[in-house]
């Protein structure tokens, strides 16, 4: 993965974005996904409890 992950980030490089601009991105990305999964997960349980209702 780390080799996708730096592939990425180079070609961000290239298209003029600084590095530090492309390792915030990719944290916001990653804050982003994790939220998302999370948020799932939530969403799961709780229609989980509501069709037992």
């Amino acid at each position: 993965m780390a080799g996708a992950v730096s592939e990425v980030a180079l070609e961000a490089v290239k298209a003029g974005w600084n590095p530090e601009e492309v390792a915030s991105a990719m944290v916001e990305l990653a804050d982003h996904m994790m939220l998302g999964m999370i948020a799932n997960r939530d969403l799961a349980r709780d229609l989980s409890i509501l069709r037992r209702l």
